[in-house]
């Protein structure tokens, strides 16, 4: 059974209306509607929340669905390569800073110092576009 099958016959059992559901999950009926017929599938913090309300298990909800397993597989990655990009650009941040401070010091001018982690700063700005493009395209 696929999960638009699993997810009407579980509302039905439950006794609620697609109405009441879309108000607990603050999305439209028509979502609820589009999840039930196969023409959507829900994301995986709304599969979560059904299954608290049906009172299923998550496993019982996805398991078998290739489609869902494909995008909560998708969506764990995007997470990951954004988690990635973002600890890179701080840790670019972070660098361009201490950059700043030492060609301060060492070569006695800002604009030096300045300079060097304006380089840094494109570089590091560089990865994090990669990063994000592989994450969106």
């Amino acid at each position: 059974m696929d999960i638009s099958n699993k997810l009407k016959n579980n509302r039905k059992k439950s006794g609620y209306t697609q109405e009441q559901i879309s108000r607990k999950l603050h999305v439209s009926r028509q979502t609820i509607s589009n999840w039930e017929t196969g023409k959507s599938v829900p994301d995986i913090y709304s599969l979560i929340e059904l299954s608290s309300i049906y009172d299923v298990s998550l496993d019982y909800l996805i398991k078998e669905d290739v489609i869902i397993m494909n995008a909560v597989k998708k969506e764990e990655k995007e997470k990951k390569m954004i988690n990635r990009g973002l600890f890179l650009g701080g840790i670019g941040l972070i660098c361009c800073l201490i950059s700043l401070l030492i060609t301060h010091k060492a070569a006695g001018g800002v604009l030096i110092g300045l300079g060097f982690s304006l380089i840094m700063l494109s570089m590091v700005l560089v990865v994090v576009i990669k990063v994000l493009h592989k994450v969106y395209k």
